[in-house]
């Protein structure tokens, strides 16, 4: 299954990193930037057996400071911040 899920990822990823480079307004160009990023966290969820924990940090890292800007009420940068903090190599945060 997961396989399947990866080859549907990769499609989508393909149509939102073109769709990012061609948009011309800046919340939309945003919005594929963050979809872009959370494809990218599927693939590193699904990838291999066991995710690569600074890989998902990473993406996680990403995703959570793109969103920042949608997000009014939220302040997801500095969780963002805690979360590079928090993780040492080789392990995700608790």
């Amino acid at each position: 299954m997961s396989e399947e899920i990866l080859r549907l990822v990769h499609q989508a990823h393909a149509l939102t990193e073109q769709s990012a480079a061609t948009e011309t307004d800046y919340w939309q160009r945003k919005k594929m930037i963050l979809a872009d990023l959370s494809l990218h966290l599927v693939q590193a969820a699904l990838r291999q057996e066991r995710p690569d924990a600074q890989e998902l940090k990473r993406y996680l890292f990403s995703v959570l400071t793109v969103a920042d800007g949608f997000l009014d009420d939220v302040e997801l940068k500095p969780m963002a911040e805690v979360l590079l903090r928090a993780a040492t190599p080789g392990q995700l945060p608790q």
